[in-house]
């Protein structure tokens, strides 16, 4: 499935929301990862503990926009898969 701009714009707002609850919930496991913030493809070419830690901010950036109402279900279906789909492949 190739990557649109719909998809790189519906994982820079998770990822920011990610990123933000992060910072503000002081969440040092993942604060290195936070700092910066990576491109889609950057996300989906991730592996091992990067990678891992890359899902555990997108899944908050999701539970932020569902808390907020923000996102229905569709949008969070045509994300791309995310790394842990891929890594069988490597």
């Amino acid at each position: 499935m190739p990557i649109n701009d719909d998809d790189r714009a519906l994982f820079n707002r998770v990822w920011a929301l990610g990123a933000k609850a992060i910072k503000e919930n002081r969440i040092s496991a993942l604060s290195h990862v936070a700092l910066e913030t990576p491109t889609l493809d950057q996300y989906q070419d991730a592996f091992g503990q990067r990678m891992t830690d890359m899902i555990k901010v997108v899944q908050l950036g999701i539970s932020q926009l569902q808390a907020n109402d923000q996102i229905v279900e569709n949008s969070v279906a045509s994300l791309p898969p995310s790394p842990l789909r891929n890594a069988s492949s490597r």
